[in-house]
């Protein structure tokens, strides 16, 4: 009895030490991107990287605020996130 309360301890524990890395790592990402005469502006929220993009098309004027770990997502043409992904390691 000891022995199988002991490894449903270690499974909780477990499960609660792999469930917020994951949970902020499949969050639904939050985007609203707005159009209004030459300036396109992109919020983009994802738990764990959070930015702003503010593009005017009339001077070619690009602004960036990034808040959080934003080494895995890169920002792409016209504010668009684009998911990083690491090279294989080379043989």
């Amino acid at each position: 009895m000891r022995f199988t309360l002991s490894m449903l301890g270690y499974a909780l524990a477990g499960g609660l030490l792999f469930a917020t890395p994951a949970a902020a790592y499949w969050h639904t990402p939050y985007v609203n991107q707005h159009t209004s005469g030459s300036w396109t502006d992109v919020e983009y929220d994802d738990g764990v990287c959070k930015y702003y993009y503010a593009h005017n098309d009339y001077d070619n004027e690009t602004k960036i605020n990034r808040y959080g770990d934003c080494s895995g997502v890169a920002i792409g043409p016209g504010g668009a996130a684009v998911p990083v992904y690491p090279a294989p390691p080379p043989y």
